[in-house]
């Protein structure tokens, strides 16, 4: 026969049920707690990576459209070339025409200095000669032609007459052969002034053309300068937005990659070792893992990856088993893949000529998923290989410690 319980012993089992259920409460509380510090903190949604993965397609086409411009401006840019080429070719012709002037305007220097004197040699034979005349006018002016005559009539004989006939007839043929050479000279200093005065407004000419070249030539290299500025100018401004947005797009890609990988984190890692991307013989390592200056922006950049040795067409093999993530184009990456191997692993295989898989697909380490080649932002054919995992990127050599590797 159970006793009866006081009532102290009544209030202590009760205050004991209290404390129980107090207890496992908190017991409660704190196993919610560890397994809710278990879960994800920055969980991601796949529609949000499909989303940063448009802003990455946006971004390709604004660059494709930007590509366009830059083809359309480098026709400008080809035109004000040739112009610049033509306007050397004038400028060329302009300071040969100046140096044969400038020769010429020496020669006619020359010419005229000769002539000038010639002139003054003349003018002083004309004056001479001029002189003689004047005086054998006088002459005769003073004895009139009774001297011929007294000349004849002082002959005493008929041969005497003749000889004095003949003198009278030279002396006749000497005066008129005088008038004759005042003629000449004067015809001649008259030539001699003109071809004087013809050379120096030819020389005048040929000075005042030389002066309008010269003024001329200088427009065109003024004109060559500008050409030439506006082209470095309109280069400059394209080169410009096209690396700016080649940067953007990089970003966009990076946080595409962040956030495929944040993605792969939320499903298990798939196990195993990572295997070498491409045939064993394609072991050489042309840009490594880490800093470097980017071969289009020039800017320094770490280099997310590394760049495999490869000619067009070489197979590439899936690293390891997962789900196909993206199989697009960019313009950076021109043809590429990500695979989500989960547990935050990704892999990347850019430059691609042929993409064999699709986005969702499923793949097994060692499956071919394209061919190598040298789309998007590629200096020639090869692999740019990488690893992420939790959305950051760390040398993939990491992976191949035991791989015949060499760089080149």
């Amino acid at each position: 026969m159970k006793q009866k319980k006081t009532a102290y012993e009544r209030k202590m089992n009760r205050n004991r049920k209290i404390v129980s259920a107090v207890a496992i409460l908190l017991a409660a509380l704190m196993i919610g707690s560890v397994l809710l510090s278990a879960l994800p903190v920055f969980a991601i949604t796949k529609s949000e990576v499909d989303a940063l993965k448009n802003k990455v397609n946006e971004a390709t086409s604004k660059k494709k459209e930007l590509k366009n411009q830059l083809s359309a401006i480098s026709g400008d840019i080809s035109a004000l070339e040739k112009q610049i080429a033509l306007l050397d070719g004038q400028i060329e012709a302009q300071e040969d025409e100046i140096a044969a002037q400038e020769e010429l305007l020496a020669q006619l220097g020359l010419h005229i200095e000769e002539k000038t004197i010639e002139l003054a040699d003349s003018e002083q034979e004309q004056a001479d000669q001029y002189a003689r005349m004047k005086e054998r006018v006088r002459y005769m002016a003073e004895h009139g032609n009774n001297s011929y005559l007294s000349i004849l009539l002082a002959s005493d004989s008929f041969a005497d007459f003749l000889n004095r006939w003949e003198i009278v007839q030279q002396i006749s043929v000497r005066d008129e052969k005088l008038f004759e050479q005042l003629k000449a000279i004067r015809d001649k200093v008259s030539q001699e002034k003109a071809e004087l005065e013809q050379a120096q407004a030819d020389a005048q000419a040929t000075k005042a053309m030389m002066d309008a070249n010269m003024a001329e030539l200088e427009t065109q290299r003024q004109a060559k300068i500008t050409a030439q500025k506006k082209a470095e100018d309109q280069k400059a401004s394209v080169n410009k937005a096209y690396a700016d947005m080649i940067e953007k797009e990089e970003d966009l890609m990076e946080e595409y990659k962040k956030a495929a990988a944040k993605l792969a984190s939320q499903n298990t890692y798939v196990g195993g070792k990572f295997m070498w991307p491409l045939p064993a013989a394609n072991n050489v390592i042309t840009c490594p893992y880490g800093m470097r200056k980017h071969p289009v922006t020039g800017k320094r950049k770490l280099h997310t990856g590394i760049d495999l040795r490869a000619s067009t067409g070489t197979k590439v093999y899936a690293a390891n088993s997962g789900t196909i993530t993206t199989s697009g184009y960019s313009s950076a990456w021109g043809n590429y893949i990500i695979i989500n191997h989960g547990g935050g692993y990704t892999t990347l295989y850019a430059h691609l000529s042929r993409r064999n898989v699709s986005k969702g697909a499923k793949v097994k380490q060692g499956d071919v998923i394209g061919l190598s080649g040298n789309t998007g932002y590629s200096t020639g054919p090869h692999l740019h290989f990488e690893i992420n995992q939790n959305g950051s990127s760390y040398d993939p050599l990491k992976e191949f410690k035991g791989f015949n590797y060499v760089f080149k």
